[in-house]
């Protein structure tokens, strides 16, 4: 019988101990299921408080309200997480068409916010874990041309996979990573280069045990499946193409490319929708334009669409610039991102990891 979403975030994902204190952030479409968490928190001898956003006050919080009282740090919420062990996300927004009609420097200011709130997690060791089904909705799927009843159930496949198994996938991953150097990325009008070694490679296989917090590793996701790695900021040369679209900002980024020199990126463009992604590049801060993440998805039930989640997928290759403290490295910015290979071929040290598309081992 298959478990419940709440009772393995709680009970497996976080590991979630008696006297632990909880924090579930909702939005107004999820909170069946963050009563759901909050129940199983209890069961488990912890005090869950339940924290709610809703679609109207975003919305009409990011039209109305100028970027200096946007970017103002949640001080009483920052409070709050000095007395918090373990933070759950139920994402949102429910409908994220309004996106289209936002302005970028307002959404650059929410995640200036959102920055300190980063850090404080990182500063008190909070673990946490984002739930993908929030984020399954019929008004986004019909945003993006995504088939909801396809979108959802491929989720929940993805969420119910052997984590175990696919951990152990991810360790024989992650050794490789941890003693190669050299890395080569190739597919249809991309080919790029890049150092790695430097920081430890990370299996995000759904749970935050004590090692991975140890390592400094804090965040997971259901669904999971991925080994992540932080290369070296400087190392990256070449152009990429990513082959799998990307929804951002109300619209499907289609041909997404970037040029990176020295380990920054010097062009991006696209062949749809560029500005979805230049909206929040442009006016993002720090080293938004710096390699940021190397990945190999491992999650065997998980279809890519052109959601953030594609990365997850067995064999998929996905590339990040931007913000990477949580991966242990030096990137310090408000802006992250991520693009994806369905098709791409990745060599260690000249051996094939992966190629095109199809895991190696």
């Amino acid at each position: 019988m298959r478990r419940t979403l709440a009772d393995r975030v709680v009970n497996s994902s976080l590991r979630v101990k008696p006297d632990e204190t909880v924090i579930v952030n909702t939005w107004q479409h999820t909170i069946s299921l963050a009563n759901e968490i909050a129940f199983e928190a209890r069961k488990a001898g912890a005090v869950p408080i339940i924290r709610l956003e809703t679609d109207e006050l975003w919305w009409k919080a990011l039209n109305k309200i100028p970027s200096e009282n946007l970017r103002k740090p949640e001080r009483h919420g920052l409070q709050m997480l000095e007395e918090t062990n373990v933070s759950i996300m139920l994402g949102g927004p429910e409908d994220p068409a309004t996106y289209r009609r936002v302005d970028g420097t307002k959404l650059a200011a929410s995640f200036e916010s959102f920055q300190a709130w980063y850090e404080k997690v990182r500063e008190k060791k909070i673990r946490v874990a984002d739930m993908l089904v929030g984020h399954v909705t019929k008004q986004r799927a019909r945003t993006y041309g995504f088939n909801y009843a396809r979108w959802r159930r491929t989720v929940e496949n993805a969420s119910n996979v052997d984590y175990a198994k696919m951990a152990q996938l991810g360790k024989k991953i992650a050794n490789i990573f941890d003693s190669g150097k050299h890395v080569e990325v190739t597919s249809s009008g991309t080919k790029l280069t890049m150092e790695i070694g430097s920081h430890p490679a990370n299996v995000e296989d759904g749970i935050v045990d004590q090692q991975d917090m140890d390592r400094g590793f804090l965040f997971t996701s259901i669904p999971a499946g991925l080994v992540v790695t932080a290369p070296l900021p400087s190392s990256a040369q070449g152009m990429i193409k990513f082959d799998l679209p990307r929804a951002q900002k109300g619209r499907l980024i289609k041909g997404l490319t970037w040029e990176f020199q020295n380990g920054q990126v010097v062009k991006a463009s696209a062949d749809k929708y560029a500005d979805a992604f230049l909206d929040l590049y442009n006016p993002a801060t720090g080293d938004k334009d710096r390699i940021a993440s190397l990945s190999i998805g491992i999650n065997p039930a998980s279809k890519p669409i052109g959601y953030t989640n594609d990365d997850i997928g067995l064999g998929i290759v996905s590339i990040g610039i931007g913000e990477n403290q949580y991966l242990g490295g030096n990137n310090r910015s408000e802006f992250g991102f991520t693009g994806s290979f369905s098709k791409a071929t990745l060599k260690i040290d000249g051996k094939t990891l992966v190629g095109k598309g199809r895991l190696v081992l």
